[in-house]
């Protein structure tokens, strides 16, 4: 799975060369578009919007609309000839975060995404080996990765890692729920629909639910990481996030009889 497009895989459309092309242009599988998305953690250094399409533009011009992202270990990542900018200067961001959608933007030739790995001098190297893959010496980061059934398309949606997305089909009730951290444990349940809390599962081993049934409530914990998460009901909205797993109103995401048809989840 592509680590700087949104539910991708990565199909390289122009090589790195180390004289003439210093990054990599890449499109979704099958020459699709799709957004773009932070590699890893970082601090947004440089970005600039309000671009269309200029060939022949040369310096940072050239970039057009772009995004770039100094990372924890001291590396650096681009982000070029964005359709347009969603994040700003100096903003924080999150692996996974949409930093704008795919497109032609600058010095560029159809709509692609051209992306560079810089290394702490700002020297950009080949970014190839990091298409899929962490950047080095990067501090331990943990992520929750989870999917819900669809009820009505009776299905499992494809995983949602933390919060950048969420998990569900608005509209269509959540049955069911799979979750589990990139290392750590984690444990959760769900509330059947005007029913009953059903048993507490421990990360993959079973799935929380009732395929056949929707629900209307969801608690989630770990041992070793605070964990808040949050539901969208049909027929209200997102509701707050919550923190806890316990009795009280406040110990899970839901309102009893109201059906929910997504869920967002992160580690603070």
């Amino acid at each position: 799975m592509s680590r700087v497009l949104k539910n991708a895989t990565n199909q390289i459309t122009q090589k790195y060369k180390a004289i003439s092309h210093k990054g990599v242009d890449l499109v979704k599988e099958k020459n699709k578009t799709a957004d773009v998305i932070a590699h890893s953690d970082g601090v947004v250094v440089a970005m600039s919007s309000g671009h269309t399409l200029n060939r022949g533009a040369t310096g940072n011009d050239s970039y057009g609309n772009y995004v770039k992202i100094r990372h924890d270990n001291g590396m650096y990542t681009l982000y070029a000839h964005l359709k347009s900018v969603y994040v700003k200067k100096n903003a924080r961001v999150k692996r996974g975060e949409v930093l704008g959608p795919m497109g032609q933007s600058g010095n560029a030739t159809g709509i692609h995404l051209h992306f560079e790995v810089r290394n702490s001098d700002d020297v950009r190297i080949n970014p190839t080996p990091y298409l899929d893959n962490d950047l080095p010496n990067l501090p331990k980061q943990v992520d929750v990765i989870y999917q819900t059934y669809d009820l009505n398309k009776k299905k499992w949606l494809p995983n949602v890692v933390n919060d950048s997305d969420y998990a569900g089909n608005l509209e269509n009730p959540v049955s069911a729920v799979y979750i589990n951290l990139s290392q750590g444990s984690v444990k959760y349940r769900v509330h059947e629909l005007n029913n009953k809390w059903l048993p507490i599962v421990n990360d993959r081993d079973d799935y929380a639910g009732n395929i056949g049934k929707a629900i209307d409530g969801i608690q989630i914990s770990s041992d070793e990481y605070k964990i808040s998460y949050r539901v969208h009901l049909i027929d209200l909205g997102w509701l707050s996030w919550v923190d806890k797993f316990d009795d009280t109103n406040n110990g899970y995401a839901g309102i009893y009889g109201h059906i929910i048809d997504a869920i967002q989840i992160r580690i603070n």
